[in-house]
C-alpha cells in the first residue's frame, strides 16, 4: 500500500549540502511571507531537535520575525493529542514513554514468552514501522506472533494511556487524517520545514498535512542522522520533490575551510561526486585546521581549557563555543573539569538520578521519589502508577499485572480504574483474578497515601516530605539503608531549580522535560554536548573532543567476533554520516583533540579500544590511537 503525501499547493524545496545556507534561506523566506503581509501566527517552523528551535528562534528574531512560532514535530504532536477530544479518540494521554518508564513495558512484554533477543528485534521492527507509517498496511504485520506481540504491545499502551516515541507521529498523523476538525484547528496558512531529512517519515506527514498555503523545507539528503526523531527518512526528500516541490538549489558554502575540507571529503566517502563545496573565500583549510595529540585525558582537559580561553580573549562569545563530545562518561568528567577551572558549561542535563535498579527499594529511592512527584502532579497518570507497582518486584509485577490486564480488557479499563476497582474488593475476590492482586492494591493503596501527606505542599518543602513519605513505603529493613538527606540531595539536583512556591505540577513538568529530552539548559557558558546538540548551530569555533577509537568508531566496530564485515560496513556508512553533517558546522575554526594513553580500568570503563598494555610505575597503561577517520578528514597540503 503506497501512502500519498498530502502537501500544500506551494512546495519549495532548499536542497543544499552542510554549510550551505539552508537555515539562512529558510529565516529569510519566513521574512518575505511576514513582509508580503502574512500574519506571524500564520506561520508554523518546525526543526529537528530543541536546541535546533532555540537557535531558530534566535534567528527569525534577528531577522524581526521573532513571533513566528518554532517547534519540533514532537512538541507539536504532544500538543495536538493533548486536546480532550483527541485522547478520547486515541485512548491515550499526551505522555512520553521514557527510557525509565520503558523498563516497566518491558517487562510487561516478556510475558509474551518470546526470547529477549526476539523481542527486542522485534519491537525495533514495530518502531520503524510506526514512524514509516507501515501501519496503514494490512499486509505490513506477516505472521501471526506478529499480531501478538503488537497487539499486546499496542494493548500495554493503551493500558497505560502512554505514548513511545516512535509512535508518536504516527498517532497524531492517523488522528488528524481521520478528525478533519481537528485537523482544521491546529493547521495554519505556511509550514517551514528545517532538517527535513533529519524528521520521520510520520513527522514529515504531519507537517505536510498542516499547511493551507505552503510549505517550505530545507534538507540535505546526506545528512540523515538520528538525532531527536527515530528513524530519520532520507527517503522524505525525493517523495517531497515527487509531490511537486520547486527545488531550489544552494552550492556556496560559508564554512571554514578546514569544515569545509572535512564535509568534502565524508561526502565523497558516502557518495562519490554527490556534494561538490564552492568556497567563496577559497580559504586554505590548514589555516583554520588545529590538531592536539594529548598524552593523557587529563592533559586534553588541560589543553581543551587552554584553548577556550585563548577563544575568549580573541573576542569569541561563549556561544559561538561548542564542544563536540562522543561519551557521555567522558563528557561529565570534561565538564567537571572545566567548571573547576571556572569555565561556564552550557550542557543537556545528565538524568543518570533517576536510574537504579527497581527491583531493589534501596537502589531505586530517588526513582520512586520521582514517580511519586508525578502522582502528586497528576493521581491519574497511569504510566506513573504502572512504575510505582513495579517498585521492589524482581519481574516488576508483571506476571500480575498480566493477569490483571486479561481480566480488565473486556471490560475497557485503564490501569487506574483497575487499581481503583481491586482497591474496593474484598481481598478473596481480588486473588481471584489474581494471586499477585494484594501486593497490586498494596503498592497502590501507599502511593494513594504518599499523594495525601503532601497535597499542599510546594518547593523543597514538598520534596522534603516526599522523600520522608516514600522512604516510609519501604520495608523496615530496606528503611535502614537509605540515607534520606542523599535521597533528597539527588531528587533537588534533578529537580533544580525548585522555586519555593513551585507546586508539584511545576516541578514534575521540568521532570519529565529532562527524561524524555534531551536539550542544552540554556545556562550560559561554551556549549558541549554530542552531535544532536549540535545540529541546528552555526558556532565559529568547533573543537571536536576525545576524537579516539573506541569513541568514535565505537569499540566494537574493530572487534570482528562481535561485529560481522557487513554490520561493519554499515556502523562506518553510519558514522561517517555523522561527521559529515556534525563537522560541516564551524565558521572560523575547527579543531580537533585526542589522547594516547590512560589507564586499563579507565579504559575499559569508558569502552575505548586498546591497541596495547604497559606497565607504567606499576601501574598498567593501555596505549590509544586517534580516531581513523583523522587521517581522512586532515587538510592536505
Amino acid at each position: 500500500m503506497t501512502l500519498t503525501l498530502r502537501t500544500a499547493p506551494e512546495v519549495v524545496l532548499y536542497k543544499g549540502a552542510v554549510g550551505t545556507g539552508k537555515t539562512s534561506a529558510l529565516v529569510a523566506a519566513a521574512a518575505e511571507k511576514v513582509a508580503a503581509g502574512a500574519a506571524p501566527e500564520s506561520l508554523l517552523v518546525f526543526a529537528s531537535t530543541p536546541d535546533a528551535a532555540a537557535q531558530l528562534e534566535k534567528r527569525l528574531a534577528a531577522a524581526g520575525v521573532g513571533a513566528v512560532r518554532v517547534t519540533t514535530p514532537r512538541a507539536f504532536c504532544l500538543q495536538v493529542l493533548a486536546a480532550p477530544a483527541a485522547r478520547e479518540a486515541t485512548g491515550r494521554d499526551p505522555r512520553l514513554v521514557s527510557s525509565f518508564d520503558q523498563a516497566f513495558i518491558m517487562e510487561d512484554m516478556k510475558v509474551s514468552g518470546l526470547k529477549i533477543k526476539r523481542l527486542r528485534e522485534m519491537l525495533k521492527f514495530f518502531y520503524r514501522g510506526w514512524t514509516e507509517l507501515s501501519g496503514e498496511d494490512p499486509e505490513w504485520l506477516v505472521t501471526a506472533e506478529e499480531e501478538s506481540v503488537h497487539g499486546m504491545l499496542k494493548g500495554t499502551l493503551g493500558f497505560t494511556r502512554s505514548i513511545l516515541e516512535p509512535e508518536l507521529a504516527a498517532l497524531t498523523w492517523g488522528y488528524l487524517h481521520g478528525h478533519e476538525d481537528a485537523l482544521a484547528a491546529v493547521s495554519v496558512d505556511h509550514v517551514l520545514v528545517d532538517d527535513y531529512q533529519q524528521l520521520s517519515r510520520a513527522s514529515q506527514f504531519v507537517a505536510n498535512m498542516v499547511a493551507r498555503q505552503s510549505v517550505t523545507a530545507a534538507a540535505d539528503p546526506l545528512a540523515c542522522i538520528e538525532v531527536y526523531d527515530s528513524y530519520p527518512y532520507g527517503a522524505g526528500v525525493d517523495e517531497l520533490e515527487q509531490a511537486g516541490a520547486e527545488v531550489r538549489a544552494l552550492e556556496d558554502c560559508h564554512l571554514c575551510g578546514a569544515s569545509l575540507h572535512a564535509a568534502q571529503v565524508l561526502a565523497d566517502e558516502l557518495e562519490a561526486g554527490a556534494v561538490v563545496l564552492g568556497n567563496p573565500d577559497n580559504l586554505d583549510a590548514s589555516v583554520s585546521f588545529g590538531e592536539f595529540p594529548c598524552d593523557t585525558s587529563h592533559d586534553e582537559f588541560s589543553s581543551i581549557a587552554q584553548r577556550v580561553g585563548q577563544l575568549s580573549e580573541a573576542g569569541v562569545t561563549a556561544e559561538d563555543i561548542f564542544l563536540l563530545t562522543f561519551n557521555k562518561q567522558w563528557a561529565r568528567q570534561l565538564k567537571r573539569y572545566l567548571t573547576e577551572q571556572g569555565i561556564a558549561v552550557n550542557s543537556a542535563f545528565d538524568g543518570r538520578l533517576a536510574a537504579g535498579d527497581y527491583r531493589d527499594y534501596a537502589r531505586c529511592a530517588p526513582a520512586r521519589v520521582i514517580t511519586a512527584l508525578q502522582l502528586a502532579a497528576d493521581p491519574e497518570n497511569c504510566l506513573a502508577w504502572r512504575c510505582w507497582i513495579g517498585f521492589g518486584d524482581y519481574l516488576g509485577n508483571s506476571a500480575a499485572l498480566s493477569e490483571i490486564y486479561a481480566w480488565a480488557k473486556d471490560k475497557g479499563y485503564n490501569l487506574l480504574e483497575v487499581l481503583q476497582e481491586l482497591a474496593a474488593m474484598d481481598a478473596g475476590a481480588a486473588s481471584l483474578i489474581s494471586a499477585g492482586a494484594g501486593r497490586i492494591v498494596a503498592a497502590y493503596r501507599s502511593g494513594c497515601a504518599v499523594v495525601e501527606q503532601v497535597d499542599g505542599l510546594s518547593g523543597l518543602e514538598l520534596i522534603r516530605k516526599l522523600v520522608a513519605a516514600v522512604d516510609a513505603t519501604a520495608p523496615a529493613s530496606v528503611q535502614e539503608t537509605i540515607i534520606p538527606e542523599k535521597v533528597e540531595e539527588m531528587v533537588v539536583s534533578f529537580c533544580a531549580p525548585v522555586p519555593g512556591a513551585a507546586t508539584a505540577k511545576v516541578i514534575a513538568a521540568t521532570v519529565t522535560d529532562r527524561l524524555t529530552d534531551s536539550r542544552l539548559e540554556g545556562n550560559g557558558g561554551v556549549m558541549m554536548g554530542s552531535g544532536a546538540h549540535v545540529v541546528g548551530s552555526s558556532p565559529k569555533a568547533l573543537l571536536v573532543c576525545g576524537f579516539d577509537n573506541g569513541f568514535i568508531p565505537e569499540r566494537d566496530y574493530f572487534d570482528t567476533t562481535v561485529v560481522t564485515l557487513d554490520k561493519q560496513e554499515k556502523m562506518h556508512e553510519a558514522d561517517t554520516r555523522f561527521l559529515y553533517t556534525v563537522l560541516g558546522k564551524a565558521t572560523d575554526q575547527l579543531q580537533v583533540s585526542y589522547f594516547t594513553s590512560i589507564d586499563l580500568v579507565g579504559a575499559e570503563k569508558l569502552k575505548l579500544k586498546v591497541d596495547r598494555i604497559r606497565l607504567k610505575n606499576g601501574m598498567r597503561m593501555a596505549r590509544l590511537t586517534a580516531s581513523e577517520f583523522l587521517p581522512v578528514i586532515l587538510p592536505t597540503d
